[in-house]
């Protein structure tokens, strides 16, 4: 017997450790629900578990692709549902016009539902989107890098879109007639069945009161005409005479002036034979307001020399004009946007009233005057949208600035979001690009041409590994590409990515209607067959996604073997570890008990 050392109870006790040990991990399984806690548990099983994982949520995520895939195309087919439904309408009104019962009244009145229709397809075309994917307008690189609100601006081709952009007038037109003493000076037989012509209608003077020489003109009777004027107050007499009376007949006769129209009759100083009197003015008002451009279209002129009569701008009394006059810039500015679709690439060129902006993607330069214009250059290299606005906003605050003043026409401007947003109170004077009055703009795409008309190309992940894709392609759906679109003649075609000015002609004639029947047809074939594709990927989905669903049950059934814990195993497991660390206790205190035995001996 040994007193130092209790091999029973170190036994007892080991096997004790090993039985808590035991319990201690049935406990954590049945409390997880998981076999494998840790590494240690299987290592192999482990690796092989974390693969699965991978692929489960990997399969999980892509049946939400396929999901998100589906609702992307069911938002494309309802937008050419739409579509298809504007396109029916189309060739009904074209049936309609194609008819000879119908005046070219009519004719035009369906014109001019085409017009808004077509317009509406190119809106679909711009608007449908999904998660701000524009859907219908094909490839990013086939739209011009910015687009214009304004439809004064429109293509013009080779990746060229420029326009003129005016405000509406809010003043009338006017011009001066001024008198001079030489044309109160002329003899009555001199002055009679003279005559002025205003906005195409003659007015002759009858100073004698003895009719008129052409029955077709409108009198002037000025009865009061000295017939000899020998010093300045007959002079002045006169002239003030035939004001009134050519206002009086102007403003009967023609109401396209209004009786705004004023006079300041002519004046004498005190000495009456110095040969200087204040000249007689009458200016005529328009009863509209007008443009420069509509107001040059009334003209003015007589059979008086200017040393007798002159027409006057009212705006600048030294200069003599041949027509009414208008104001260059109006109350009310005309405010539109150019909204950036894209980074502009290098080469692309945008240009504001005279400053050119080029964008590079290997230098920049601030704003300079040279050659007559305001240049400068944006480096859009690594740049967003935001960026390069904001560049653009400080390169016009440097013109503004210019004295040159190269934007002269532009009034105000302003970055919103991803849209610059520009300002003119310059009116519609007539001229063309390049020397107008109003603000000129012009975006130069120098892409666009290649790509026009390319369709959006989109990769769907549909699965957990990288292959694992679904490619499939938007066609660009906008009037053009239909062949629809017009420019505002009705008949010259636009390129796709280019938005209509009009609609197909049907109001020519009936034989155009009927062309433009057979158009029509082929647009819906064409939307039909892209509905078409989109049904049938949509269906491909769809098995796509019951086929993610089923792989995902299976393979986490398999994932489920490897690492979840059998709780009715574990329990009955749990159940004898227990029991046995009980024993193992019992036994380590008997085991305890044992060198009591030692007293014994002693006692004897």
């Amino acid at each position: 017997m040994r007193i130092n050392h209790n091999i029973q109870a170190l036994n007892a006790y080991r096997n004790l450790a090993a039985n808590q040990l035991s319990v201690s991990k049935n406990l954590e399984r049945l409390s997880s629900g998981l076999r494998i806690n840790r590494a240690a548990d299987d290592a192999a099983g482990l690796a092989i578990s974390e693969k699965m994982r991978s692929q489960i949520r990997g399969l999980q995520m892509a049946e939400r692709n396929a999901l998100d895939a589906i609702s992307l195309i069911q938002t494309a087919e309802g937008a050419l549902n739409e579509v298809h439904s504007i396109l029916q309408r189309m060739r009904e009104l074209a049936v309609q016009a194609a008819n000879d019962t119908l005046e070219s009244s009519d004719r035009a009145a369906i014109q001019a539902e085409i017009d808004q229709l077509t317009k509406e397809i190119d809106r679909i075309a711009d608007t449908t989107q999904f998660n701000q994917k524009i859907l219908f307008s094909g490839s990013p690189e086939g739209r011009a890098f910015a687009e214009a609100s304004s439809s004064a601006i429109s293509y013009v081709g080779n990746g060229t879109w420029q326009g003129i952009v005016t405000a509406a007038p809010t003043d009338p037109a006017k011009v001066v007639l001024d008198f001079s003493k030489n044309f109160g000076m002329l003899a009555q037989d001199v002055i009679d069945k003279k005559t002025f012509t205003i906005n195409g209608k003659v007015y002759e003077i009858d100073a004698k009161g003895d009719g008129l020489a052409d029955t077709g003109h409108i009198a002037v009777n000025v009865t009061s005409w000295v017939a000899t004027p020998a010093n300045d107050s007959d002079a002045v007499d006169n002239i003030n005479g035939l004001l009134t009376a050519l206002r009086d007949a102007i403003l009967a006769n023609d109401s396209t002036f209004s009786s705004a129209s004023s006079i300041v009759n002519a004046s004498d100083n005190s000495n009456n034979g110095d040969g200087i009197i204040t000249n007689g003015q009458l200016t005529l008002i328009t009863a509209k307001v007008m443009s420069p451009k509509k107001a040059s279209t009334i003209t003015v002129s007589s059979d008086f020399s200017n040393t007798e009569l002159k027409y006057l701008d009212p705006f600048d009394s030294t200069k003599e004009v041949t027509s009414l006059v208008a104001k260059n810039q109006a109350l009310v500015p005309e405010t539109f946007t150019l909204t950036f679709g894209d980074v502009p690439k290098n080469g692309d060129v945008l240009k504001i009233d005279n400053l050119t902006i080029t964008f590079s993607d290997s230098m920049a330069s601030s704003y300079t005057w040279s050659s007559g214009q305001g240049t400068a250059t944006i480096d859009v290299r690594g740049k967003t949208v935001f960026d390069v606005l904001k560049d653009i906003e400080q390169v016009l605050e440097d013109a503004k600035a210019d004295t040159n003043r190269p934007v002269s026409a532009l009034t105000a401007f302003s970055v919103v979001g991803n849209s610059l947003i520009l300002s003119t109170d310059r009116t519609d004077d007539g001229g063309s690009f390049g020397s107008a009055n109003g603000l000129e703009i012009e975006i130069i795409d120098n892409d666009f041409e290649e790509n026009k008309g390319k369709s959006l190309k989109l990769e769907m992940q549909i699965g957990a590994n990288e292959s694992e894709t679904l490619g499939f392609d938007l066609g660009v759906m906008d009037a053009a590409s239909l062949g629809l679109a017009r420019m505002a003649d009705h008949t010259t075609s636009l390129s796709a990515g280019v938005n209509a000015q009009a609609g197909i002609d049907v109001s020519s004639s009936a034989q155009a209607a009927r062309a433009a029947i057979t158009v029509i047809d082929q647009a819906i074939n064409k939307v039909s067959e892209e509905r078409g594709k989109l049904g049938a990927i949509q269906n491909r989905l769809e098995h796509t996604i019951n086929n993610l669903k089923t792989a995902n049950e299976n393979l986490t059934s398999a994932e489920s073997r490897i690492r979840d814990t059998d709780m009715a195993m574990e329990m009955a497991e749990f159940t004898k570890n227990n029991i046995l660390t009980q024993a193992a206790q019992a036994m380590l205190a008997q085991s305890n008990q044992l060198p009591q035995g030692i007293l014994q001996l002693l006692k004897s």
